[in-house]
């Protein structure tokens, strides 16, 4: 056992029952990392549940919970009083409403970079040499001794490769942690689940909002914007996906997918943007932070949300489109030009400092 999965265990050893909480979209990764830390929990004599605060939107998510049996509560309502403490798995944010104030963190784990947003865990994990949270839950896995049954190892390992799968890009911009997590998980992953997961289609919907993102397509030199207009909160992941489609169809360096997303139940409307990069000199989760807090981003990817339930009976819904798309396609543009005119600057001061070092170095020698 090496010292960060004894510190792990260590810190969540101290409670029961705790609360694994997904803050932000539930992704595979998340998922993924959420479920085997259950099972090790599980394995620890420690009691929990998973809950994810929005609801799945992507069938290829929805088919991965139900062939591995993933068990998720969806929805902020939390009985606190039932649980001794919470465990974040890939979100800056450890700090939640309702939730923070209530129990402590015990364990904080991401592999995006800390966030001024968080609260102290007892066990804190923040490492961006790995490219997702599953590849650092892995290796916890991998370095626990536990006893885990073969079917146990199947199922765990099958979630995690998937996780590392799909932030990764299909293993695109791999590193060599995931490297190392891979080649621990493969002699247990069950590839046919993973192939039957991978070759689900867009579903119908997806594809016509494809086709309007490129009705709708707005260009500022190498970046796109695309608006889709008022989503359902069950189709919310496909502005992920369009985004995807977009930037390997495309050829600009940077395309950006947004839509305002109406929860009716949870009487929730809000801006979601996903953002994608050709290029592995674009940071996106710097971009990110400096238009909000609420979302973030790694190399090729990222995306954030913005509040707009103010809004929400605004007379005329035609308007408060045309006002969300303006802000939303002004602000990328503002920050591209910031992005290359910070990216130029860095640049200049190299270039400045080699040239004075010389010219020192000089004076010096004379």
């Amino acid at each position: 056992m090496n010292k960060t999965t004894e510190l792990f265990i260590e810190a969540v050893s101290k409670y029961n029952p705790i609360a694994i909480y997904i803050p932000g979209s539930p992704d595979p990764d998340a998922i993924a990392s959420a479920y085997v830390i259950k099972m090790i929990l599980k394995k620890l004599n420690v009691d929990s549940d998973i809950y994810a605060e929005k609801r799945l939107s992507l069938p290829q998510n929805q088919a991965f919970i139900d062939k591995l049996k993933i068990p998720v509560y969806f929805g902020k309502d939390i009985n606190i009083k039932k649980y001794q403490g919470y465990i974040v798995p890939d979100f800056q944010n450890n700090l939640i409403e309702n939730v923070s104030d209530a129990i402590p963190c015990i364990a904080h784990i991401d592999h995006h970079g800390k966030s001024e947003h968080v609260v102290e865990a007892e066990f804190s994990l923040i490492n961006k040499d790995a490219g997702s949270t599953s590849t650092l839950v892995a290796l916890i896995m991998k370095y626990s001794n536990l006893d885990f049954t073969d079917d146990e190892k199947g199922s765990m390992a099958t979630a995690l490769t998937f996780g590392i799968q799909t932030d990764t890009d299909k293993y695109k911009s791999i590193t060599a942690m995931d490297l190392e997590a891979l080649i621990f998980l493969s002699e247990f992953t069950d590839s046919q689940i993973l192939e039957g997961i991978n070759s689900m289609p867009a579903s119908p919907e997806t594809l016509q909002y494809y086709n309007k993102a490129k009705e709708n397509e707005v260009v500022y030199r190498d970046w796109a914007f695309y608006g889709l207009g008022y989503l359902n909160s069950k189709n919310r992941d496909s502005i992920a996906i369009i985004a995807d489609m977009l930037l390997n169809n495309s050829g600009y360096n940077v395309v950006a997918v947004f839509a305002v997303i109406e929860n009716h139940k949870r009487k929730e409307t809000y801006l979601d943007v996903s953002l994608r990069s050709a290029s592995s000199n674009v940071d996106l989760n710097r971009v990110i932070k400096k238009i909000t807090p609420d979302g973030g981003g790694r190399r090729y990817k990222g995306a954030y949300q913005v509040k707009l339930n103010y809004l929400q009976n605004a007379p005329d819904r035609d308007m408060l489109w045309k006002v969300v798309e303006a802000a939303t396609i002004e602000t990328l543009q503002k920050s591209r030009d910031t992005l290359y005119i910070t990216g130029i600057e860095k640049i200049y001061g190299n270039v400045k400092s080699k040239v004075l070092s010389y010219f020192n170095k000089g004076k010096k020698e004379f």
